[in-house]
Parts: structure tokens; sequence; C-alpha cells
């Protein structure tokens, strides 16, 4: 039987064990997937012991994980970020779930001018999403400058980005609202029925800047349906097929649903 995982720091929160035994039961294929605790100084030690054939990589190891990997793959190593590996191979499916997650939502990201929330590792896979999806404009809102100007300066190396101020699609790639600090919004920015706002965040279902953006008309998409589009892209890569259309996805968010708050 496979052995699949996630390793992070905190990992006690995560779905994934329940999400991927649901997508192995759906397809017929038998394999299991734990949860590892991994601190930051024990990532090498996990590295070179652990016997897994895939894991997934959540915080804080996406950015350190690549110092020990055989290398990456040509969209992880633009992003500079991996949340999947495979054979000691860095992959990145956070960007294919995101636009995944868009798509099922019948939502078209083509020609629109975009405003990112968050300048971390998040910001960048979604960024590069927006990027292949032919985006007109990306913007940056964070608290931090610096981090703000790094990450408008490597979106600038991919496409001309005339800056809009008037974004029609709003992403939070913050982790400000998460559960348990639910309270938290990323951002005061004013929103109206003419907006498209994405949270990346799945815990809580519908976070308070989903619900106060949904108050003033704008749709609204949570982050759960790219939790689970990311986790199937994962398994392609594991499996070496793919098996996306075999994949009940109602089924799987009931079943999520029913664990989250």
């Amino acid at each position: 039987m496979k052995q699949f995982g996630v390793i992070g720091s905190p990992i006690e929160h995560s779905l994934s064990p329940d999400l991927h035994s649901e997508i192995y039961k759906q397809i017929n294929f038998k394999a299991s997937y734990e949860k590892f605790n991994v601190n930051p100084s024990d990532l090498e030690n996990f590295f070179l012991c652990n016997k897994l054939d895939g894991y997934n990589v959540t915080t804080p190891h996406k950015i350190p994980i690549i110092t020990y990997l055989k290398k990456l793959d040509k969209t992880a190593k633009k992003i500079l970020a991996v949340n999947c590996v495979s054979d000691g191979i860095g992959y990145n499916t956070d960007w294919i779930g995101f636009n995944n997650a868009v798509s099922i939502n019948n939502i078209s990201l083509k020609g629109k001018s975009c405003l990112i929330l968050g300048a971390g590792g998040v910001a960048y896979s979604i960024a590069y999403a927006l990027i292949m999806s032919q985006v007109k404009s990306i913007s940056v809102l964070n608290r931090n400058n610096s981090n703000k100007n790094k990450l408008l300066i490597w979106i600038n190396d991919f496409f001309y980005n005339p800056q809009d101020n008037k974004p029609e699609i709003i992403i939070n790639c913050t982790p400000l609202g998460m559960w348990p600090n639910i309270e938290s919004l990323p951002t005061k920015y004013e929103v109206n029925q003419n907006h498209i706002v994405i949270d990346t965040i799945y815990n809580p279902i519908k976070t308070n800047w989903i619900r106060h953006c949904e108050e003033k008309g704008a749709k609204t998409i949570g982050g759960l349906d790219m939790l689970i589009t990311q986790a199937i892209a994962s398994v392609n890569i594991w499996l070496k097929t793919d098996v996306t259309n075999k994949i009940n996805l109602k089924k799987i968010k009931n079943i999520l649903k029913e664990k989250l708050c």
C-alpha cells in the first residue's frame, strides 16, 4: 500500500488526511495519508529519513524544503515555493488548485484587473496563476512595503503590468481571518456588487471577510475549493495519471464541511 502525507508546523488543524482518504476511496486506490508535525529544525532529518511515496508541504516549509530536493519542476522553479514532493522533485500545485477552483465557479480571469492581499509564499503562487490566466493587471496590498515591492518586481518580470487602482477581482493571500483568529480582516478595502472576492483560507468555510463582502453584494469564493483541487493535482503527480474526472467534488466538499467550524 502506498503511503503519502503532509508536513508542516503546526499541522493538527489539517484536513488533508480526510480529503485524500476520500479521493483514494473514490478512485479505488489503496493508500494511506498522514500528517506529520515537522519543526523547522527537523526538516532535514525528515527529508533524509522518510519512506513516503510522496508528500505535501505546508507552512512553514514551502521554501526551506527546496534546499534538500534533487530538483524543481519548471513551475516550482519560477514560483520558488513547493507544496508537493514526488521522487525527490518539488512541484507547486497551489496555482493549479487556484485556477481550477476559479474555473469550477464559472469565473473567467482573462483580461481582469486583480488585487492580491499579502506578499508571502501563497501570494506568489496566486500571482503565477493569474499571469497564466492572462489577467490585465496585478496590484499588491501588503503592510510590509519591502515584501510588496519584491513581489511586484517578480510579477513584472513575467508580463507588462500596468497598475490599476480599480480591481475587479480581490484575492486574500494572508492568514488573516483563519481559525482560531477569525475576527481578523485582511483589508478594509470597500467592495461592491461589481467585485469578485476570493479567499485562500478554508477554515472557517466563510471567513468574516467573505461574509462582509457577500453583504456588500460581491460574488465570493472560499478557500475550500482550492484546497480540494490542489490536492487532486498532487494525486495526479504521484500516480502519474489524471484522476480529475473521476472525482465527485461535491461529495468531498460536503465531507470536509462537516469537519470545519
